[in-house]
């Protein structure tokens, strides 16, 4: 049987956007923040045929030194067999090189080329466009605090804590 609101034309009762449960749960919110922003930084990279994925492997391997597949999995918290096909695209595209590791026969450095440093600082340069359309709603205090308490959200939580008035 038809909905026969929908074939009346009557509007359907208004609803919040999401459930109780959820809209005021900040993991959640977190969740769908960081989705929100990684969709638009891969959108806005799509111009230069990168991912914000590959461009942390890429400032990882610049900013730092070569590191393992192995190593930048577990930075970027990527499992391995994404990690694998990030790295073999990067290649392809001549970004990156592996290199057998001098001490572990076993492990491949991945490098930087000239060209990855290049597309490297394109990268970063939309990603600071990304930031500023992404964190458009805010104020410039609203922005500096919301980074501070996300760094603070990554540090291992302090065991004498309590929920609500933590000793941070």
């Amino acid at each position: 049987m038809a909905d026969r609101s929908r074939e009346s034309g009557a509007a359907e009762p208004k609803r919040e956007a999401l459930p109780p449960s959820m809209r005021d749960r900040v993991p959640f919110l977190l969740y769908r923040a960081a989705e929100l922003s990684h969709s638009l930084a891969n959108d806005m990279l799509a111009r230069i045929q990168l991912t914000a994925r590959q461009v942390g492997i890429l400032t990882l391997v610049t900013e730092w030194e070569p590191m393992t597949q192995k190593a930048l999995g577990d930075t970027l918290r990527i499992d391995r067999t994404t990690m694998v096909s990030l790295i073999d695209d990067l290649e392809r595209k001549g970004y990156v090189v592996r290199r057998r590791h001098p001490r572990d026969r076993r492990a491949f450095l991945v490098q930087p080329t000239p060209s990855g440093r290049a597309a490297k600082v394109q990268a970063v340069a939309i990603l600071d466009e990304q930031q500023s359309r992404f964190l458009a709603p805010l104020t410039s205090a609203q922005r500096q605090q919301l980074g501070t308490l996300l760094k603070r959200l990554q540090q291992p939580p302090d065991p004498g804590a309590t929920a609500g008035g933590g000793a941070r």
